[in-house]
This record gives C-alpha cells, structure tokens and sequence, in this order.
C-alpha cells in the first residue's frame, strides 16, 4: 500500500513539476536567429534629407501605472517585480505634434489592477492626452490592446479626434472589441490610412508592421533632429530585459491575458531581431510600452521628457 501511495505521489510531482514548466517556462526562449527581419538601414533611407524637418523632443504622459510578478512580463522572472506604465507618447516638431497610443482609461485601469499599493490612475493626464490628441496632426497605435486604445475608442469628441487617427485595418477592425458598447460612427467609418507597408507617416517618424503580439502590432521609429534615435515597440515585449535575456512572456500569461492568442513564434522572432538590432545600434533607444523603469531611467538620462507640451 505505501509503495502505492508513494508510486502514486510521484506522479503527481511529475505532472505538477511538468505543468509548471510548460506554464512558466516552456516555449519562451527566441530562435537564434532573425536575419532581415528588422533593418535600420532601410528606415533611415526613408528619413528626409533636410534634418530642419525631423521633430526635437519626444515627450511621454504617464496616465496610471501598476505593479506585477517579473515573471509575468518574463518567462523566469522570478523574485523581481514589473513596474507597469500606461502611456502616449508625443512626438513634438516647432509647429506640430503626433500623438503614439491612447493609454487607458479610468474604467479600464481599475478593471486591470493587480497591486493594491502599485496601481494609480491619473484622470488630469487622461483629460491632457485627449486634448493633445485634438491638437495633433495625427495620432498612431502601436497596436490594438485595450490598454493603448481607450482614449481613442472613448474620446469624448470622436467626430474632431477621426480626422487625425492614422491606423491600419486590424486595429480599425477590432476596436469595438474595447469600447463596451457602441463605437462612435465617426470612429467606426474612418478608413484605415497604413497600408501595412514600412512607410513614413511624418517626417522622422516611420512605422514598420510587425503582426505577431496583435495583427495590427507596428513599431514606430522616431529620429530627431539631434540625431537621437528611438524605436517604440509597442508591447512585442513587456520589459526590455525580456528581449536582452531573450525570452518573451510564459505561456500562463498568454492564455490569461489575450483573447485571442499572440503569435508566439512571431513574437519570439521579433524579440531576436531587437536583440540583434540593439546589440549593432547601442545608441538606439528601444522602449517597451509597459517598461515604467527604463522609461524613468530615459527621462532621467534627458533623451524622453515627462509630460506633453501644449499645443504649437
């Protein structure tokens, strides 16, 4: 009978120890390779010639922040926490700006919380970015999540918002997922203005697809007059130490988090080709969405300001 029993509870240590595994660790490590994936190169051929046109100053509005487990944003993240930004970023030239990302908004924020003493939402920055968003000439998402469209589905003057959004049609087609009810006609009607092609969108910004984390997941390249270079990723990767140690999110978080499934092994490949691309460009800033740390370490180095600009 005790051997039974111990037979028995061995298994089950097998099973558990191999759930935890595939939950948290499996299927996380990316390839070793990504060639032609990602290239600088072809970017900066889209760049104008007069550098007087590129944009001065990059500008990024904390709307609520949050705080979880590493090894959510991290397969073997163990024993360390992610400290979660919600943001926009705004892009700013001596006459314009363009707004990258809605941020989220108070009804969102709260449904999302994970840290009693980490969560914050900040409605004064969430009443500024969607007035920023009416005095920009255009606005871009990285992608379609929740998190990054609010202040876009939930804008309270859609019809002066749609002539400015510049999106591309996976996330025109999904944003009624985030709206709780109907999406406003003048944002339901515009038609998408990205062609899911690299191509430049202002001068010094360009876009680049990179279907994977959502299929409308882009990332924004940014080049200053100064010649600072930045690369808005979007949530390809959570953190940036999970595209340095190589390893995107564990399987547990995709299947509690996203409805539907990213596409691991897009995703995997992306965070290769940033890896490879960050390790030839040391001076490119690469920013996850979500990363609060390194965005506070940017700001404090002086390469990001904190807090938007009022209109030109």
């Amino acid at each position: 009978m005790l051997r039974t029993i111990l037979i028995a509870a061995a298994v089950l240590a097998a099973v558990l120890a191999g759930a935890f595994w595939w939950l948290f660790m499996a299927d996380s490590r990316a390839p070793a390779e990504a060639k032609g994936l990602l290239s600088l190169e072809d970017w900066r051929a889209q760049l104008p010639a007069d550098a007087s046109e590129l944009p001065i100053e990059i500008r990024v509005l904390e709307i609520g922040r949050d705080k979880a487990p590493g090894f959510a944003a991290r397969a073997g993240g163990f024993g360390t926490d992610w400290n979660t930004t919600y943001n926009s970023v705004q892009i700013v030239w001596p006459d314009k700006t363009l707004i990258v990302d809605g941020a989220i908004d108070a009804e969102t924020a709260a449904g999302m919380k994970q840290s009693e003493t980490g969560w914050a939402f900040d409605p004064a920055a969430y009443e500024t970015l969607t007035a920023a968003m009416l005095a920009a000439d255009k606005v871009l998402l990285t992608h379609e999540h929740l998190d990054h469209v609010m202040a876009v589905a939930r804008h309270p003057d859609p019809e002066g918002l749609a002539p400015r959004l510049v999106l591309n049609a996976p996330q025109i087609a999904a944003m009624p997922l985030f709206t709780r009810g109907p999406l406003d006609p003048a944002i339901a009607s515009i038609a998408p203005r990205l062609d899911g092609s690299v191509q430049q969108v202002a001068p010094g910004v360009i876009v680049i697809p990179v279907p994977g984390h959502t299929p409308g997941s882009q990332l924004v390249y940014i080049r200053l007059r100064d010649d600072g270079e930045f690369l808005l990723i979007g949530d390809v990767a959570w953190s940036l130490g999970a595209i340095e140690t190589l390893t995107t999110r564990p399987v547990l978080t995709q299947y509690i988090v996203f409805d539907p499934n990213e596409d691991r092994t897009a995703v995997k490949a992306q965070l290769r080709a940033l890896y490879d691309l960050m390790q030839a460009n040391p001076d490119l800033a690469v920013i996850p969405a979500h990363d609060g740390d390194h965005i506070k370490a940017l700001i404090a180095e002086g390469r990001l300001t904190e807090g938007f600009t009022p209109a030109p």
